[in-house]
């Protein structure tokens, strides 16, 4: 018997596989061969002190009660051989696929005690598999997913391989194509054969292959597509037995050259009409375009403008320049004008709205700055401004112009104690000249005293048209005592005039009543017109043609 025993851990010890005999009923090993004890790096007088998944699995209850199928257990109860993968721990501590057997060794009396279990270690077996699954499905994906269409044919020109693309693009099923169309048939009369010469010449690629071969193929509806082809010779044992071709659908991309060729005319026609100057920018500055408008605005041949600093045209360092401008660009609220002004190439400023918009290509900034010239637009405003301000007959201010310009004088005259005065003025007997010479003869004699007050007064002085026939005379920095002086002078300059009325151009005399109000403290602007309007009308009830100073008016007469 021990003979026997001895024979047997000799035999077991060189089979290649990991055997172990197990207690069916504490899964302590009871013997374990050379392979086994290798595999797991333990000895086997620690094996026999160990149970089987305290080796295998290093855990510490059995598989079963860990949720794998227990083979050792399963031959155990049902007396049959019982079969399964497990994933066991090697000696270094890495996971192995294992395949178990699990064979009953029956007692005299039919009970199981105990289970010889043979394990083979198939991990590169099953690593390999998966790899070539993983091939197989990336193979797989490829003809499925590929944008573009993969036909295969043998030397005959038989189809054998027709993907989902292909069905697309050629407007057949893979059940239709496969085996039923020659792959000639694909292509307009002669482009088959073309497309075989080339494979065989050095054209394109090289003999035996076709690299990005644009030519065309024909649909099942007989429509002709246009197509970028690469395909390649196959060969087995060095002997050709088909080709492999890639075909890409071009029509959309020959679709969109041909717009962006039209988009490309139609934005050039643009850009050189505009009438607003359009400049194309880059980060240092320079100008890299410039339109025909550009270059008219800023007097500059269409050589010199390009590769400019456009500094030259908006400034540096100072508001509105093109530091300022570029920074705007990148806000969100970019894309809106700035009011600016630009420099010719001989020195003109000119006004402009300017709108800025960046971009970015190749981790690079670029701006497009499209200019508008506002000089007429300017100018417009700015005769606006004098007809709103000023007496359309006479030319003087108007008199919603009198309350703001006053205005600042008052401050003055709180905050700083320096004096103002007004002279309001009356023509005598205007409307006497009205009813006699006609309203052109009042007119004209409008015109001729307002150019004589014009020349009158002090530059610093200002004079209004204050309604019908009356003017007021602000005269800063004057006292109401001084403003006599300019009043009786004026007064005086009037009675010497003569002014010529139609139709013969006969001169008449005029003379006028003036009213002199000086600021005192507490007044307000109304209290100032107010007074000088009483005075005025005091010259006028005293026998006309004569000036009246309002502070005659609030002292008492000395006897």
């Amino acid at each position: 018997m021990e003979k026997d025993s001895g024979f047997l851990s000799l035999v077991f010890d060189n089979i290649r596989e990991n055997i172990v005999v197990v207690d069916a009923e504490n899964y302590m090993i009871l013997h374990a061969n050379r392979s086994f004890i290798e595999s797991y790096g333990i000895s086997l007088e620690e094996i026999r002190s160990k149970r089987c998944y305290e080796v295998t699995h290093r855990i510490d209850k059995p598989c079963r009660d860990a949720g794998e199928e227990c083979p050792v257990r399963l031959a155990a109860d049902t007396g049959r051989v019982a079969k399964c993968l497990h994933l066991h721990k090697s000696k270094e501590g890495g996971s192995q696929t294992i395949r178990l057997a699990a064979y009953p060794i029956r007692e005299p009396d039919g009970t199981v005690r105990r289970v010889v279990e043979i394990s083979e270690d198939i991990t590169e077996q099953v690593t390999l598999q998966e790899e070539i699954r993983k091939k197989s499905e990336f193979l797989d994906n490829i003809l499925k997913n590929s944008p573009d269409a993969i036909i295969g044919n043998d030397t005959a020109g038989n189809i054998f391989l027709f993907n989902a693309s292909a069905e697309g693009i050629f407007g057949y099923t893979a059940a239709q194509a496969i085996g039923r169309i020659r792959a000639s048939a694909l292509y307009p009369p002669g482009g088959a054969r073309e497309v075989k010469e080339y494979i065989y010449s050095e054209s394109y690629g090289g003999r035996g292959r076709l690299l990005d071969f644009e030519t065309k193929i024909v649909s099942s509806t007989g429509k002709s597509i246009p197509i970028r082809l690469s395909c390649e010779l196959l060969h087995e044992g060095g002997r050709e037995i088909g080709t492999i071709g890639f075909f890409h659908d071009i029509s959309g991309r020959l679709a969109l050259q041909n717009h962006l060729a039209e988009s490309e005319t139609k934005f050039r026609t643009l850009f050189e009409t505009a009438s607003d100057a359009i400049l194309s920018v880059d980060e240092d500055g320079l100008i890299l375009m410039a339109n025909r408008a550009a270059k008219d605005i800023f007097e500059y041949p269409s050589q010199q403008i390009v590769g400019l600093d456009v500094r030259r045209l908006l400034g540096s360092g100072e508001d509105g320049t093109w530091e300022v401008l570029a920074r705007y660009a990148s806000r969100p609220e970019s894309g809106k004008y700035v009011e600016s002004t630009a420099v010719s190439r001989f020195g003109k400023k000119i006004p402009f709205h300017i709108s800025v918009s960046e971009s970015i290509s190749g981790g690079k900034r670029f701006y497009t700055v499209i200019m508008r010239d506002v000089s007429q637009i300017k100018a417009y405003e700015e005769d606006l401004q004098v007809l709103a301000n000023t007496d359309s007959l006479t030319r003087l201010f108007n008199r919603r112009q009198l309350y703001p310009i006053m205005q600042n004088e008052l401050d003055r005259a709180v905050r700083k104690k320096i004096p103002f005065s007004v002279l309001l003025i009356d023509i005598d007997y205007f409307k006497k000249f009205n009813d006699t010479y006609g309203h052109a003869g009042g007119d004209l004699l409008l015109v001729g005293f307002a150019d004589k007050l014009r020349s009158a007064i002090r530059q610093m002085d200002s004079a209004f048209r204050f309604g019908g026939e009356e003017f007021v005379v602000l005269l800063p920095e004057t006292t109401d005592q001084e403003a006599r002086i300019p009043a009786e002078r004026f007064r005086q300059l009037i009675a010497d005039s003569r002014f010529p009325m139609p139709p013969e151009g006969r001169p008449v005399p005029v003379t006028v009543s003036v009213g002199i109000a000086g600021f005192r403290n507490g007044d307000t602007l109304d209290d100032v017109i107010r007074h000088a309007d009483l005075a005025m009308y005091a010259a006028k009830s005293g026998g006309r043609n004569r000036v009246v100073n309002y502070d005659q008016l609030t002292k008492p007469e000395t006897p």
